[in-house]
């Protein structure tokens, strides 16, 4: 069974036909910001140049994988997890997360290796203590070392953690967390 294609434009239309309030776009924005898909607001972006027009555009057809349409919902019900309308926020999550399950079984079958790895040194200054942007710190840093189906576990994990201790533990358990400031020149 082939499983549908799925783009930021579909979840943005499932939550539009669920009559969620902008908040949720809002938190698909904010994920797509985090996750480091587009540089500024995708509000921004529709409304700013005609390069930041076409910038959008791309990035809301481009076709999604398991790892990234997981990602997106994770850190969406993260944000989201206190907000009245939640429950009806959850089947669209469900839905997206069942696809990205699908997804991810369909790629196992084509690529059955398993492999090791040494966690990666994260720095977690620029976050400010904000637990979603260290998860996407997190996520980042391993990404950038080939390390995408760890990136969505750790993201799955720590989103659906109930403490920021706990979120935090799990961060730990992929990457090897520092909290340094890059060197700075001091002035007198």
């Amino acid at each position: 069974m082939k499983t549908k294609k799925v783009t930021i434009s579909d979840i943005r239309e499932s939550m539009w036909d669920a009559n969620l309030d902008s908040e949720y776009r809002e938190a698909l924005d904010h994920a797509l910001m985090i996750l480091e898909y587009v540089n500024d607001s995708p509000l921004h972006l529709h409304f700013g140049t005609h390069e930041q027009k076409e910038e959008i555009r791309r990035v809301e057809a481009m076709a999604l994988d398991y790892n990234q349409i997981s990602e997106i919902i994770y850190l969406m019900m993260y944000k989201m997890r206190n907000d009245f309308q939640y429950g009806r926020f959850k089947p669209i999550a469900n839905q997206y997360i069942n696809i990205s399950k699908e997804m991810e079984k369909e790629n196992l079958k084509e690529d059955s290796s398993n492999k090791e790895y040494q966690k990666p040194i994260c720095n977690i200054h620029k976050a400010y203590g904000n637990m979603l942007e260290i998860i996407g710190l997190a996520s980042k840093t391993l990404k950038q070392n080939n390390m995408y189906d760890e990136s969505r576990k750790m993201i799955e994990r720590a989103a659906l953690s109930y403490s920021y201790d706990e979120a935090f533990d799990i961060i730990g358990e992929y990457v090897e967390v520092v909290k340094e400031r890059e060197e700075e020149e001091e002035f007198e």
